[in-house]
């Protein structure tokens, strides 16, 4: 994709997080989240917690923000500043929004008893007043997107669509994240991810 496309598609990708945000604050995405919440804990089993638990690993705040140093010392190094300054404004920019919208968006809480019991803990813990968006896929989405978009390796792009995929359930199955934060984190994050890579000096020309 050509750098214009980039930067328009990280617009079109902002404007659709915008909308779908006032959606959910207004309460019209309630039903479905609620539908959604149902559906997927009515499978249930100590499998799928398990499995649960791993997958939001992937996008917590200290496994991301780790990896993402990682990378962006790799991409500095190997004289891919730009990128690397872009991706690190892309990554902060889009949690101090996720944080504003947590305290200021009013979207509707998740039911009494919807959580799940979990055996890891975060290091890092913060009470929101509101759920929306979710960070855990904000910050999973420019973290593998990035690897995705730098690879051209197709068993790890496929590994890590599988990885987001499942994060994004195991946040809904989890009771922690209604699938409408979920879909907001990932606009979230696809909008700051293209805008990172939508210029001049990205790494493929």
């Amino acid at each position: 994709m050509h750098e214009d496309g980039y930067i328009r598609g990280a617009w079109i990708t902002f404007v659709l997080f915008s909308a779908f945000s006032a959606a959910a604050g207004l309460g019209w995405l309630y039903r479905a989240d609620l539908w959604a919440l149902r559906t997927f804990q009515s499978v249930a089993s100590a499998a799928l917690d398990r499995a649960s638990v791993a997958s939001s690993v992937f996008g917590g705040v200290e496994v991301t923000s780790v990896a993402l140093g990682a990378l962006l010392l790799w991409l500095f190094f190997t004289r891919r500043r730009g990128l690397a300054a872009r991706l690190f404004v892309a990554f902060v920019a889009t949690a101090v929004l996720e944080l504003l919208m947590k305290l200021y968006l009013p979207q509707v809480p998740l039911p009494e008893g919807s959580g799940r019991s979990l055996d890891y803990a975060p290091v890092i813990v913060v009470d929101y007043a509101y759920p929306y968006p979710s960070g855990h896929m904000l910050r999973a989405v420019i973290l593998f997107g990035a690897l995705y978009l730098l690879s051209g390796n197709r068993p790890l792009r496929a590994a890590i669509l599988v990885v987001l995929l499942a994060l994004a359930a195991s946040r809904v199955y989890l009771g922690v994240h209604w699938a409408s934060d979920v879909v907001g984190g990932a606009l979230l994050g696809v909008a700051g991810l293209l805008w990172a890579f939508g210029r001049k000096d990205a790494p493929w020309r």
